[in-house]
């Protein structure tokens, strides 16, 4: 088995179809991982950076909050906090407030207009405080216009401590404002830079980059520096690049660089730190998928050349069965051997089926449409026709059926339906009766001429046999039971259209009957003719008429209806309102096929003088209205044709294409796709998509280089070696051969 050429390219094939979606599937899953997981770590950073900014806001605000109470406090008024007794009340109060933040060391008041200042710990002069706290590079005046505030500020100030080292001090000065806008003081936080390094260091946990604060002017607030290598003002970020990771490169180092802004104090939190510690978590994720790809790419390895052994052994077994008592070709694998044996028994079998396809008769559906259309003027005309198809439809008498099959169905399943009810048809057998039926593209159903030969008195019992025959058969084959609506008998085929008009009107009554009845036209209750003045079965006759451009039949209609009209004793009233009643159902007849009368038409209509001018105006209105419904007939003919050429052209490739699949694409039946191909091109189906695979593969061949088997198979064809033997009968030569010479006959031209 292992030295089988033909197992040997099937476990290439299968490793092949296996390992290509794999390594895609496993780059997509690998790298959306990495970028999943990349995306989380950095939102987990924004986050924590975030909470910095959330914490430090409540902290700030807890400082606004404190400043409001002040203002209110009664006990920390100007005149309490200078009194000699009430001042150490307001000193012992301002320790209470201090306490009440865990953000700030020191907090004091300075009121306006005064050169004192007041904290937890005594009243100073501005000056004395100054020395008390020893900020460096802070001048009296700056100090005491930053005390003089209307709006919260935040300064970063410098302190000497009594050892000498150096502290960083964020000094927050609030306005005192009581109910009006104006401030007559100020509240001094100071917040050593320190807390807010604890604040940072709790929140981000064992981070190992730098933090910094700044003020809403660029200045650092606080700084945590682990990474003594950066340099912060080598970094500059826009508001553009906040809440995400900026990736900068600092002495050939890559660093990522995370900053939120507190949209309550203006601070910017900066988070800096190298990008291969930013992401060391990866590292492990990395290597957990790569050693699952690994594991599944062994796996599957094993798997293919399992599902190759499984599948060519089948393959073994038939190419045994096909060698037996037969010289087998060395050099041939074995699914070459089995595709010659098959070819073989195939083209037998194309060759019968072209036969038998050939002989088929397209003219026969359009034979019996133009019959109900009534387009057979005489018997001369459809007895030449009838010889040539060969349908014995000569008969003592007739009739027209319409099965409907409007069910609320599915397109495909009353697809199925239709078939079924023509294999139905073919196959019923009653004495003296048959049928011929035919799928109507402007008819939701199917209509059937049926032949009767015979006594006349017998002629109506036989036809309702056929249809009770025709309901117990449906019964039994279709899930639905249709509705059969039955024309009056006639005895000349070229009138059968008349007894079509009259099964379509009797249809227009199936609301009124049960699912699987059958409407005779001759047996609709109507009202009497007498106690209408006119014959309402003709109407119906007429309105039928024109929604399907009969007008011969439209016109015999008007005349019996007028006729019957003029000699009967009516008064003028009666026979005005019986005269509109007829306008207005002609009228509605026309608008429903989509045809709108002329304001001058419609006019001349409604004030005629007499029953014949009114025979005339609408005796020309119809005759108008059937030529325009005989016309939008042609124009969907037109367009139906137009758009099946279309789909022919753009599809012909396909394998699978069949008159099944473009039935289903237009909602027809297959019979009447082929039919409808056959009257509009020339060609039966397969001929014409036969011809356009021909004329492309003699196109490629001629204009590109692509191998014979490639440009075969890509226009519909799976067997190549039975293709080039169609190509040779049709075209005379090879497709080798027709490329090498008209290659040739071209290189000449040039």
């Amino acid at each position: 088995m292992f030295k089988s050429k033909l197992f040997t390219n099937y476990i290439i094939s299968y490793l092949i179809v296996f390992f290509v979606p794999f390594v895609i599937m496993s780059s997509i899953i690998y790298l959306n991982s990495v970028s999943n997981l990349k995306e989380e770590i950095e939102q987990s950073n924004v986050t924590k950076l975030e909470q910095v900014a959330s914490i430090t806001n409540e902290r700030m605000n807890e400082l606004e909050f404190l400043s409001t109470r002040i203002a209110h406090d009664p006990r920390l008024t100007p005149y309490m906090i200078r009194h000699p007794y009430y001042g150490l009340e307001a000193v012992s109060e301002l320790k209470k407030y201090k306490a009440n933040s865990s953000l700030i060391d020191e907090l004091l008041i300075y009121y306006h207009h005064s050169n004192t200042i007041y904290s937890s710990g005594g009243s100073f002069s501005i000056q004395a405080f100054l020395n008390k706290y020893q900020f460096h590079d802070v001048k009296v005046d700056n100090f005491e216009e930053l005390l003089h505030t209307t709006i919260p500020n935040n300064v970063l100030f410098e302190k000497q401590s009594s050892n000498g080292e150096k502290e960083n001090y964020v000094a927050y000065f609030s306005p005192i404002t009581l109910d009006s806008n104006s401030t007559y003081g100020s509240v001094l936080y100071l917040i050593n830079e320190s807390r807010l390094n604890e604040l940072i260091d709790n929140v981000m946990g064992d981070f190992k980059g730098n933090a910094y604060i700044f003020s809403g002017d660029n200045s650092m607030l606080a700084s945590t520096i682990k990474d003594t290598s950066i340099d912060i003002h080598d970094v500059s970020i826009e508001k553009s690049d906040y809440r995400k990771i900026n990736q900068v490169t600092i002495n050939q180092k890559d660093y990522s660089v995370v900053a939120v802004q507190s949209p309550i104090s203006e601070w910017k939190f900066v988070m800096m730190m190298e990008t291969s510690q930013f992401f060391e978590r990866l590292s492990d994720t990395r290597l957990l998928i790569i050693l699952l790809c690994v594991g599944v790419f062994i796996i599957g390895g094993l798997l293919a050349i399992f599902l190759a052994r499984r599948q060519y052994n089948p393959i073994r077994s038939l190419f045994n069965s096909v060698s037996h008592n037969r010289t087998v070709n060395a050099t041939v694998n074995e699914l070459e051997t089995i595709k010659q044996t098959v070819t073989s028994v195939f083209e037998d079998h194309e060759k019968l089926s072209e036969t038998v396809y050939k002989h088929q008769s397209f003219a026969r559906d359009q034979f019996i449409t133009k019959i109900l259309k009534g387009d057979f003027h005489t018997k001369e005309d459809i007895t030449n026709y009838n010889s040539t198809l060969h349908l014995d439809i000569e008969a003592d008498y007739y009739a027209a059926l319409i099965i409907s099959l409007e069910s609320g169905r599915s397109s495909s399943k009353k697809l199925i339906e239709k078939e079924t009810i023509y294999e139905l048809v073919n196959s019923l057998q009653l004495a003296d009766v048959k049928a011929f039926g035919v799928d109507l593209l402007y008819v939701n159903g199917i209509a059937l001429i049926i032949k009767m030969n015979g006594d006349a008195n017998l002629a109506s019992e036989k036809r309702r046999d056929f249809v009770e025959m025709l309901r117990a058969e449906s019964k039994k084959k279709l899930s639905v039971r249709p509705i059969i609506s039955a024309g009056t008998i006639v005895e000349d085929i070229t009138v059968i259209n008349r007894s079509y008009i009259e099964a379509l009107a009797a249809l227009e009554y199936k609301y009124f009957y049960a699912q699987g009845s059958c409407i005779y036209f001759e047996e609709i209750e109507k009202e009497p003719t007498t106690s209408l003045g006119y014959p309402k079965d003709e109407l119906l006759k007429i309105v039928q008429s024109i929604k399907h451009g009969d007008e011969q039949v439209a016109k015999e209609s008007l005349v019996t209806i007028v006729d019957t009209i003029k000699y009967k004793e009516i008064s003028p009233a009666f026979l005005r309102a019986i005269s509109f009643d007829i306008i207005n159902t002609v009228i509605k007849a026309i608008s429903d096929v989509g045809i709108t009368p002329s304001q001058e038409q419609l006019e001349n209509i409604f004030d005629f003088q007499s029953i014949e001018a009114l025979h005339s105006e609408l005796d020309e209105i119809i005759v108008q209205a059937c030529e325009e419904v005989n016309s939008n007939k042609r124009s969907h003919n037109d367009q139906l044709r137009n758009d099946l050429i279309a789909y022919l052209d753009e599809n012909y490739h396909l394998y699978d294409l069949s008159l099944e699949k473009i039935a289903l694409e237009f909602q027809l039946s297959a019979s009447y796709v082929s039919r409808f191909i056959k009257e509009q091109t020339g060609f039966n189906f397969k001929q014409y998509v036969q011809n356009l695979r021909i004329e492309k593969v003699k196109h490629e061949l001629v204009t590109t280089d692509a191998p014979i088997k490639s440009i075969v198979m890509d226009v519909g064809y799976k067997d190549v070696a039975n293709f080039t033997r169609k190509f040779r009968s049709i075209v005379g030569m090879t497709p080798g051969k027709y490329r090498q010479y008209y290659s040739e006959e071209m290189t000449e031209e040039v």
